[in-house]
């Protein structure tokens, strides 16, 4: 990393995109110099659905955020979401030697494991037209030994891979980068929202003891899990704050943008927790008559959406995960998170603690005083992810992409370097 190195983030979502441009300062941190956004069109639950209109939201955050930071947008990163998106988890197999005597492992063989887990999911049926954005370890098995984070210069004859992949529709992705180049830019790399959200919010215990993290945007709701320091799951349900809105704006006859007004500022995920004689003015559509509704029929309807995303999201963790390994708890993040009791509606249907995740700011200097709010996790994380990515410069790394993720692998290294 070379200090006045610039890092961009691009959080491109339904409702809005997040620009955040950085500084690596002399102290090899990250100084924010810009803050941009904008309102989002032409997307729609994470796929660009208009490019032009896309590109040009794109551009007016970015535009904003230059102007404050009086420095051109470079070394762009993006968040991807959408219902597109496939994840699952994978096996990597080589053998070290095929003589008698055990072999020491190198570098090369953990990236030759890794290529090899990734080949083994790019030729399963169905995904054809999907790209690979993340592969990442989770652990290694050297012969019969289970359970190994480091196997670097460690000895045996066959090493195996465990490794969570994350690929996205090939067209999607080339649409979503397409809106940054017409928008005068290029993209260094992409990764998935709910992993990048994961660096603002989580912290290390939390991914080592087990965390559930649901980042619930706009358009859709991005779920991962981490245990023992690594991604165990991830998935996208294409449902958002966006739904809860237009819920609204149906069930009491309003606009969208009032709808939106009354979500944000008198919402509410538990109906009992509102008195039931407390009323609200509701604006009548084109010059239509102001009426009044209760605001519990308010939170009523709130609750139905906010239940269904979140029994949705604890259907897919419960039957592909084994939720008794989350001592960590629940983490709700993104912009409908900040309805109020929100989290606690997610306790009733999860059965643990949860909490609002705020992104962690201590890793940044400068005017941080906008991020402060859920609605910027993804943005922040993005810029953490890229940030690490930097960092890891130095690895060589199966593909074009080096996952950030692998940077237990710099940490194996350095311990190499340093005791040997």
């Amino acid at each position: 990393m070379k200090s006045g190195q610039i890092i961009t983030a691009i959080d491109i979502g339904t409702t809005k995109i997040c620009v955040i441009i950085a500084m690596i300062n002399s102290e090899g941190k990250l100084e924010v110099k810009g803050i941009g956004t904008s309102l989002s069109s032409g997307l729609l639950n994470g796929v660009v659905i208009n490019i032009m209109k896309a590109s040009r939201s794109i551009c007016e955050a970015i535009a904003e955020a230059e102007t404050m930071a009086d420095t051109k947008a470079k070394n762009i990163y993006i968040g991807i979401a959408g219902e597109h998106i496939k994840s699952q988890n994978t096996l990597g197999r080589i053998s070290l030697t095929s003589g008698d005597n055990p072999s020491e492992i190198s570098r090369d063989d953990i990236n030759n494991v890794i290529t090899n887990a990734r080949n083994n999911v790019k030729i399963q049926q169905g995904n054809e037209k999907l790209d690979i954005i993340h592969a990442i370890p989770q652990y290694f098995s050297i012969d019969n030994q289970d359970g190994i984070v480091n196997p670097l210069n460690m000895s045996g004859f066959n090493l195996s891979a465990y490794i969570h992949i994350v690929m996205a529709d090939m067209n999607t992705i080339r649409n979503i980068t397409k809106c940054v180049e017409i928008s005068g830019y290029k993209v260094e790399d992409l990764f998935l929202e709910p992993i990048a959200s994961s660096f603002a919010v989580l912290n290390e215990v939390e991914t080592e003891l087990g965390a559930i993290i649901i980042d619930i945007g706009g358009g859709t709701t991005d779920i991962a899990v981490f245990y023992k320091g690594s991604i165990r799951y991830s998935a996208v349900i294409p449902m958002g704050g966006t739904n809860i809105t237009q819920d609204l704006a149906i069930g009491l006859h309003t606009t969208p943008q009032n709808a939106e007004d009354i979500k944000t500022d008198s919402g509410n995920s538990i109906p009992t927790s509102v008195p039931d004689d407390q009323m609200i003015e509701i604006q009548g559509i084109a010059g239509r008559d102001v009426t009044e509704r209760k605001l519990r029929y308010v939170a009523e309807i709130i609750e139905a959406r906010m239940r269904e995303i979140l029994e949705s999201a604890y259907d897919m963790l419960n039957e592909n995960n084994n939720l008794k390994m989350i001592t960590a708890g629940l983490t709700l993040t993104g912009g409908a998170s900040l309805l109020k009791n929100c989290e606690f509606l997610a306790e009733d249907i999860f059965n643990m603690s949860a909490k609002i995740g705020y992104p962690d700011l201590s890793k940044l200097s400068g005017p941080t005083d906008r991020l402060k709010t859920p609605r910027y996790a993804t943005s922040a994380g993005i810029l953490y992810q890229a940030f690490n990515n930097l960092e890891d410069e130095t690895i060589v790394l199966p593909k074009h992409r080096k996952d950030p993720f692998n940077n237990f692998l710099q940490r194996i290294i350095d311990y190499f370097k340093e005791y040997f």
